[in-house]
């Protein structure tokens, strides 16, 4: 027997004890309330959701959009999406990830920035030149405009 497990057995009684000692002992009657354990429980489930998500911000533009624009602006936020570079890259459908422009892969960024078949629209949605990420996770403005060039260029998304 190594010196840990003997004295490993010298704490057990000890610990046997205490445990035993702390039977006999008056308990303070602290019963919960099924209301009081769901409001705990579902606490520290939040606080927990929210140590996960350390990106999530609850006032995001993004939940005063219509259900959907909001689903177009998930589907180009996450990349999960029906366009070629997906659907290519992922499940292996279509001939390969590029755009029908043949100028790079179907990709939200090349979509909302450089695909040369929406220059004229996104020319009209956008006056001024704006990143993928004042598109995707700007304003309630920019987020509308964002749906409207989605919705107007024709790619399922």
């Amino acid at each position: 027997m190594g010196p840990l497990s003997l004295q490993h057995t010298r704490q057990r009684p000890a610990a046997d004890t205490l445990a035993k000692e702390g039977t006999t002992k008056d308990q303070n009657d602290r019963s919960t309330t099924f209301k009081e354990a769901k409001t705990i429980i579902k606490a520290k489930q939040h606080k927990k959701w929210l140590q996960q998500h350390s990106h999530y911000n609850k006032h995001d533009a993004f939940h005063l959009l219509t259900r959907s624009e909001q689903v177009l602006i998930f589907r180009l936020r996450t990349g999960h999406n029906r366009m070629n570079h997906h659907l290519f890259t992922k499940f292996r459908i279509g001939q390969s990830d590029q755009c029908p422009c043949q100028t790079g892969s179907m990709t939200t960024e090349h979509l909302l920035q450089t695909c040369p078949l929406h220059d004229g629209l996104r020319s009209q949605i956008w006056a001024e030149a704006t990143t993928v990420q004042g598109k995707l996770y700007g304003s309630l403005d920019d987020l509308q405009r964002t749906a409207t060039f989605a919705r107007r260029t024709g790619v399922s998304i």
